[in-house]
């Protein structure tokens, strides 16, 4: 477990000084928010499909989803 803790401590660090700090953020507080409810499996199952889409290179950038979306 220390092993795991060491390394999300070293990675979290790493990409909170990048330029998608403000995206890890978001996803840290809603996993840090919730009490209760926990991911269902089609959550996880979406999440993992998502990782794979990301390792294929199949993804736009925060600040493109943001332009799209007018925010």
């Amino acid at each position: 477990m220390e092993n795991l803790t060491e390394d999300l401590i070293v990675k979290v660090k790493t990409i909170a000084q990048g330029p998608n700090a403000e995206l890890l953020r978001k996803l840290v507080d809603v996993l840090y928010e919730q009490e209760e409810e926990h991911f269902s499996a089609e959550d996880l199952a979406a999440i993992q499909e998502g990782i794979q889409e990301f390792e294929r290179g199949e993804y736009i950038t925060y600040e493109e989803y943001k332009k799209e979306r007018g925010l």
